[in-house]
């Protein structure tokens, strides 16, 4: 996925899509970090929710997993080049990460660019960053059970996949299960929003008691 060719658009093109509702979905539960001291953004993009935590979690340390050059250096002026910020230009799927290093953990219209396979993989690494009483924040496209809005977000939806299919090689064409993913996962929602007729949501999970995952970073290496 070359997401970096949009970059300098991206913005007006959500803008243009859903006016300001994916930033209200992305900042949601940003309150919910304030006093953390080490988050891990995945998939940060253009740098809007990183702006807004510099305030919000002034004691808080920041490592931002992007994949993409072009959106790392909007983010980078977007912050100031932040001290407390330290990005990593990578793919999320092939990142060490120090185990239980973070209390809070951010995907943000991130996991949908991956199969369930990929998703599943990745959750369950991320997770194990997470230390046990850390919170996830999660925002992301989700198709309704039933009535006009189900049909309403499959169409939403697959217009999008097609979009980034075209402009950007993303490959994937339907959302994977992130609900059952976090559950499986050991992790539970404990709050939600939801808008344009379920077509978006904001998330915060945590860890069900005796559900963290065990560890087996002993022979990796590690972000620290």
């Amino acid at each position: 996925m070359k997401i970096g060719r949009l970059a300098p658009f991206y913005r007006w093109i959500e803008y243009c899509a859903f006016g300001r509702e994916l930033e209200r979905r992305r900042f949601a539960f940003l309150d919910r970090v304030a006093r953390s001291k080490y988050i891990l953004i995945l998939g940060e993009g253009d740098g809007r929710v990183l702006s807004k935590l510099l305030t919000l979690a002034p004691h808080a340390h920041f490592d931002v997993v992007e994949i993409s050059p072009e959106m790392i250096e909007l983010a980078r002026r977007r912050t100031g080049d932040s001290v407390r910020i330290r990005f990593i230009c990578q793919d999320a799927r092939t990142v060490e990460l120090a185990p239980d290093k973070y209390d809070a953990v951010l995907t943000m219209f991130f996991l949908d660019c991956f199969s369930e396979r990929d998703a599943r993989r990745l959750i369950d690494s991320v997770a194990e960053a997470l230390n046990p009483a850390g919170v996830w924040l999660h925002s992301e496209f989700a198709i309704p059970d039933g009535g006009w809005q189900r049909w309403h977000a499959r169409i939403w939806i697959a217009t999008m996949y097609l979009f980034f299919r075209a402009a950007t090689g993303l490959k994937i064409r339907s959302l994977p299960p992130i609900g059952k993913l976090f559950s499986d996962t050991g992790l539970r929602p404990i709050a939600w929003e939801d808008a344009r007729a379920g077509l978006i949501a904001s998330e915060m999970y945590v860890f069900a008691r005796n559900s963290r995952p065990k560890s087996n970073y002993s022979d990796r290496k590690a972000v620290r």
